[in-house]
């Protein structure tokens, strides 16, 4: 019988203040896997596809600032800053060496710029139903999800969070999961949509173009499959692959699915 990695908890020292994050796995010759999370989330939305990528190699799921476990941060934080604190712990985690990351959602856009800014420490990068909208959508989004999240004395504030974390996920990933994912969104307290804003006013077209490590795109059959597609069509020399067979729940249902394909990415 086979049995999964134990997932581990840690904190590291950043410039950022402390930094929460998750890891599965032995440190062992191949690549470490550097998992970037989705708004409004943290690492925990990579809990169950963690252990499906740690059969040989230790995989890291880090919690941004203001974000899950990691020390409180700014509203209006930049999908830089956010790739800067991850830059700081990689290093440290992985002890400078190369590293693939893996994004989903709004953690495309921090693979991306953590490309960048330190490429010495990037392989490769793997980003999963891609945000690359273009900016007149950008621009209508930003007010509508950017915004400080309002806490009221009613109910009816949980609303907005209840929806994403409960009422869209039940189905493919029962109550207990969706419950998790709903709590999680409000540790955030009013920076819960600090990441959308981050995502919202990040410069797609720009900073994709700057991308030089191999990149490898991932579209499952979701409501970011035509931004997705726009995402290879801005990333010089990326590989595209569609799944589309993968209808819902990516890091969770289908995780192992999705893990497969990210491996079949990954320098050995």
């Amino acid at each position: 019988m086979t049995h999964n990695p134990p997932i581990i908890k840690g904190y590291s020292d950043s410039s950022f203040g402390q930094i929460h994050w998750r890891m599965a796995g032995e440190n062992r010759e191949e690549v470490d896997i550097f998992c970037l999370h989705p708004a409004p989330y943290s690492g925990l939305a990579y809990t169950n596809i963690m252990p499906h990528l740690a059969k040989n190699r230790r995989v890291f799921a880090p919690d941004y600032p203001g974000h899950g476990g990691s020390a409180p941060f700014r509203h209006d934080a930049s999908i830089n800053d956010y790739a800067r604190a991850m830059a700081e712990i990689l290093e440290e985690l992985t002890n400078g060496r190369k590293t693939h990351l893996v994004g989903f959602h709004t953690g495309c856009l921090v693979a991306a710029e953590l490309s960048i800014i330190a490429p010495q420490f990037v392989d490769g990068i793997t980003i999963i139903d891609v945000p690359a909208f273009d900016a007149e959508t950008r621009a209508k989004l930003l007010p509508k999800s950017g915004g400080e999240y309002v806490i009221t004395p009613e109910l009816s504030c949980l609303e907005p969070a209840w929806l994403l974390g409960m009422t869209k996920r039940i189905e493919s990933q029962g109550v207990e999961r969706s419950f998790e994912m709903f709590t999680e969104q409000l540790r955030h307290g009013r920076g819960r949509n600090a990441a959308f804003h981050a995502g919202f006013s990040y410069d797609v077209e720009g900073q994709f173009a700057k991308i030089s490590c191999p990149v490898h795109i991932i579209a499952s059959q979701s409501a970011l499959l035509d931004a997705t597609r726009r995402a290879a069509t801005l990333i010089p020399h990326a590989a595209y692959v569609e799944r589309t067979d993968i209808k819902r729940a990516v890091l969770d249902e289908a995780a192992e699915k999705v893990a497969a394909q990210i491996l079949r990415q990954v320098k050995k």
